[in-house]
């Protein structure tokens, strides 16, 4: 899902040095001048190309990647099970270990050079059911791992150990708002751990809410906010609110509102900040972050360049799209029309001076797993 190093972590866009009241955006189409609000060019429309022979080489700039075929293996328990990826991925920043929660699988375990993988025995048999759709990692306090694992097909949010062990579950956050109070969906795409709390995008129903709990207790808190926005796109609101990644550098929550193809940053008591607007039809589902640089990964292709299959971009800490890479398209990946997760993950070898960086990617439907080294 994501990296979560510290001194790694740099901001998506430029400082804000106010804060932006939802109830003053009412009208996102028509901001108020003082809205820091980016919108990350396309490159410029073009017929769709057919790809007869894969490149090598692909992206732009810095970011050029190779496709890694020798790392972008499952176990082979798992793989029957590929074709229902939905998820994503946590990184260690401390080991560079890998947690990946596949639907019917359970956890895949994966090594810090990405070539031993294992699927971890499932505790319980709910791990085995609905849908893992993405995976966070959690470091309590005691320095001992655990990961969030949301649920989106059977509603809930496990919490399980880093061997695979189920120690808590939150099920749908009742006591909320009126709109869970009252029987509303609980259908959870993201979690994401911050302050000592965890913070869940509820991407998937009606409600669209974040919402927010302690995972030690596995107890609701009473902070709620976002919510589905109207035809008006309101900043603050999402279409879905399908990815939710803790900057720690800037102290933000930036949230992947898919289907407005924007990316929006709050705090950690839910006040909207800024908010970026990405090619129209991207959709994209998570961001990542290294360094000054921000990992996008998109369900579909911008309109502009429709047909064409889903994109990871990367942008730069002011918001510009540096580099883009189409797998189906660029490496001949038939499976990856649609990007559903794209994380960073780095590679310290064992002298600390040798660096490797990949891009970790899935698809959907069918599903996916591949895996891209950073070249240039």
């Amino acid at each position: 899902m994501r990296n979560n190093p510290t001194d790694l972590r740099l901001p998506l866009l430029a400082a804000v040095s106010f804060l932006i009241p939802v109830s003053a955006l009412a009208h996102p189409d028509h901001p108020h001048p003082w809205l820091l609000a980016k919108a990350v060019a396309a490159p410029a429309p073009e017929a769709p190309v057919a790809v007869t022979r894969p490149v090598e080489r692909a992206g732009q700039g810095d970011f050029v990647f190779r496709y890694a075929p020798e790392l972008s293996s499952l176990p082979e328990a798992a793989l029957p099970n590929l074709p229902q990826a939905h998820g994503g991925f946590a990184v260690d920043p401390e080991t560079g270990e890998v947690f990946f929660g596949l639907k019917g699988a359970g956890i895949i375990w994966m090594s810090n050079d990405l070539t031993e993988k294992r699927v971890l025995p499932a505790s319980d048999p709910r791990l085995l059911e609905g849908n893992f759709h993405n995976t966070t990692l959690l470091r309590r306090a005691d320095g001992k791992r655990f990961l969030a694992l949301p649920d989106n097909e059977k509603g809930r949010v496990f919490v399980t150990t880093d061997t695979g062990e189920l120690v808590g579950t939150l099920d749908a956050p009742r006591q909320a708002n009126a709109y869970y109070a009252g029987g509303g969906a609980f259908n959870p795409t993201d979690t994401e751990y911050a302050g000592g709390n965890l913070y869940v995008a509820d991407g998937y129903s009606p409600g669209n809410y974040i919402t927010v709990a302690n995972p030690w207790t596995a107890r609701w808190l009473d902070l709620v906010f976002g919510g589905k926005t109207g035809p008006a796109r309101e900043y603050g609101l999402f279409g879905t609110a399908h990815g939710i990644t803790w900057n720690a550098n800037t102290r933000r929550l930036v949230i992947a509102d898919r289907a407005n193809s924007r990316v929006q940053e709050f705090d950690l008591q839910g006040t909207f900040l800024s908010n970026t607007a990405l090619p129209a039809g991207s959709l994209p589902c998570d961001v990542d972050f290294l360094g000054g640089y921000t990992l996008v990964g998109c369900l579909d292709g911008p309109t502009a360049q429709r047909p064409a299959p889903a994109p990871f971009y990367v942008l730069d800490q002011d918001g510009h799209l540096v580099s883009e890479v189409v797998p189906k398209r660029d490496f001949g990946l038939e499976l990856f029309t649609h990007i559903h997760n794209a994380t960073w993950k780095t590679t310290v070898a064992a002298d600390g001076k040798s660096v490797k960086t990949y891009v970790l990617a899935t698809a959907w439907n069918p599903g996916g797993f591949a895996v891209f080294e950073l070249v240039k």
